[in-house]
Order: structure tokens, then C-alpha cells, then sequence
């Protein structure tokens, strides 16, 4: 078995009960979990680890299960919040994966609309597998955008969505789309951190995505 500390007094993965007990024996608001294999320890560290991948903006429980894959989504938008702004949005699975996606949005032109939009625009695919219960983790480095799928979607549903916020269409449609997908989890990850985790790594790329649909970047893989 592996132990994952992935907030105690020795971080890290330890073969031992006793060595994990250590870790986060008296440590306020220790962060640890037994797995099977080295993989899934690994992968909870790093999406619970404060510091490391950027912490969740909202209250989230320790994730339940290992995702079956990541998904990262961005938006991006040059001149935001005058006449000529400009906004895309990147969609990334992996390198060379059809699934990935940089498309120019319509409409109103803004980032949080883009970062809103790249995540409602992922639903479709990735739909057949949350039917299928695939576990999947989306990561999106706006605080703004993982919160219309919790807290902001949740108030507004609770007052008939008569509230008057931004972007109150895209709001309901994004938290629709997830509410009750008990198999998806999102995550907040620091943008531009030129960190070399994995996930770090995904966000860059689904940047670039969003940065190609406006014309800042050149496209150098496949992004269908």
C-alpha cells in the first residue's frame, strides 16, 4: 500500500502506516489518503497539495476517486473590455488528442465569457464518457469560471435565476450542464506559473489553444 501526505509535517508518500501516522499525527488539517498504487498517490499529492498546482477557490472535499483523465480548459482575449476585443478558447486532453480544441468564440467578447465558454464547450466532449461513468477531473485557472459551476450557479438557482448578474445565460448553462455528475470534479490551477507538473503543463497548452483561435500563437500540434 501507499500513504499520500499531501499536507502534514512530511509531505510525500510513505509505505507505512506508521510513517504516515508521523506525518500527520497532531498537524491541524492534515491531507492524507492509503491507495493502491504509487500512480494514484502521486496524483492525489498533486491536486491537493497546496502551493504546488494552485488550491481549489471553492470548498472542495478531497477527490473521491482517480480521475480517468484530465481535462484543461482556458480562455483568453486580447483588448478585453474595449470595442475591438478579440476572445478564444482552448480545450486540451493531451498532445496530438482529436478531442482538442482552439476555436474563436462569438458573441460578446470578454475573458470571462471565453473561460465560461471553454468550459460548457467541453461537455460535448466528454459526454459519452460521463453516460459511461468515466471519472474525470476538469482544471480551468479562472476563479471565476469554477465558481459559476458551484457557488454562483447554486445561488442563482436557489433565487429562480431572477438575480441580475454577468453572463447570467452562460452561468446557467455551464452549472446545468455539471450539476449532479457525481463522476466530474473541477479544480483551480495559477496560470503562467512555468511550473512542469503535469497539470501545469496541460494548463499552458490549453492556453496556447486559446491564445492560437485569436491569432497570438502558432498552432504546433493538432488541434481539430
Amino acid at each position: 500500500m501507499f500513504y499520500a501526505v499531501a499536507n502534514g509535517r512530511t509531505p510525500g508518500i510513505f509505505l507505512t502506516w506508521a510513517e504516515c501516522y508521523d506525518s500527520v499525527k497532531g498537524y491541524k488539517k492534515p491531507i492524507y489518503k492509503k491507495f493502491a498504487t504509487r500512480a494514484e498517490a502521486e496524483f492525489f499529492i498533486s491536486i491537493n497539495t497546496p502551493g504546488v498546482i494552485g488550491e481549489p477557490v471553492v470548498e472542495t472535499p478531497q477527490f473521491d476517486f482517480t480521475p480517468d483523465y484530465c481535462v484543461y480548459t482556458d480562455g483568453a482575449c486580447s483588448n478585453n473590455g474595449r470595442k475591438n476585443a478579440n476572445a478564444g478558447i482552448g480545450i486540451y486532453f493531451g498532445e496530438n488528442d482529436p478531442r482538442n480544441l482552439s476555436k474563436k468564440i462569438t458573441g460578446k467578447q470578454t475573458n470571462n465569457v471565453a473561460e465560461l465558454t471553454a468550459i460548457i464547450e467541453t461537455y460535448p466532449l466528454i459526454e459519452t464518457d460521463v453516460i459511461i461513468g468515466k471519472k474525470i477531473v476538469i482544471f480551468s485557472d479562472s476563479e471565476y469560471a469554477i465558481k459559476c459551476v458551484s457557488t454562483y450557479g447554486e445561488k442563482c438557482e436557489r433565487k429562480n435565476w431572477t438575480l441580475d448578474i454577468p453572463n447570467k445565460d452562460l452561468v446557467k448553462t455551464v452549472y446545468e450542464l455539471y450539476k449532479n455528475k457525481p463522476n466530474i470534479r473541477f479544480h483551480h490551477i495559477r496560470a503562467h506559473t512555468d511550473n512542469i507538473d503535469i497539470h501545469s503543463i496541460g494548463n499552458a497548452n490549453a492556453d496556447k489553444l486559446a491564445n492560437i483561435a485569436i491569432g497570438l500563437e502558432e498552432c504546433p500540434y493538432s488541434t481539430k
